[in-house]
């Protein structure tokens, strides 16, 4: 995961990863607040805020471009959201989609059409952690959800709302809104990206 020479991780490198996954997290908890109110908003919620997060997560390739960013920058997301109490599945699709993000970039930190296919996944990732948990364990996670807070009615919808067609459209819709976000995040940062020799 860490190699040697010029692709070996620093301790600069580290914080960085940090503090812009730290930023990573914190557009995602308040576009879930913000988007939240209802639940059709809320289904497309992770596709909606990764428009903006395109920039963040690109800046962070661009300023770490060494293998295993992806891969760390995924396991902290996930760490940190479980401490927050997020539903474990959410969490572990996180991971294995960083996991898959890696993989397809494969070292090969100076693609950005690897970057943005990665950012992808992960964005789906964030889709299928938040929702599948809706289809497959519905009853335990209204309990924990109306524990927390959520009123039962809200979650009821949601599960009536959730389906195979809808899921589909939702990765669908998450798929373009990744894409963009690296785009649009790509063009913004177009100093850090030259600097950084991505092409």
């Amino acid at each position: 995961m860490i190699a040697g020479g010029n692709n070996r991780l620093q301790v600069k490198d580290l914080v960085t990863l940090g503090v812009l996954t730290t930023v990573f997290i914190v557009i995602f908890a308040v576009g879930g607040m913000l988007l939240g109110v209802l639940p059709v908003m809320y289904l497309f919620m992770p596709a909606a805020v990764a428009v903006p997060l395109g920039t963040v997560f690109m800046l962070l390739m661009a300023k770490v471009a060494k293998t295993g960013t992806f891969l760390l920058s995924g396991i902290l997301q996930g760490t940190v959201l479980l401490l927050l109490g997020v539903y474990w599945p959410m969490v572990l699709a996180i991971i294995i989609a960083a996991l898959l993000g890696e993989i397809i970039i494969g070292g090969s930190y100076k693609s950005f059409r690897r970057i943005a296919v990665g950012y992808a996944v992960l964005i789906c990732g964030y889709s299928l952690g938040s929702f599948v948990p809706l289809m497959f364990f519905a009853d335990s996670y209204k309990v924990m959800a109306v524990n927390r807070g959520y009123e039962a009615a809200y979650i009821d919808k949601l599960i009536e709302l959730l389906n195979g067609p809808v899921l589909a459209g939702v990765l669908a819709v998450s798929i373009t809104c990744a894409l963009l976000g690296a785009f649009l995040g790509r063009r913004i940062l177009k100093k850090h990206f030259e600097k950084a020799g991505i092409v």
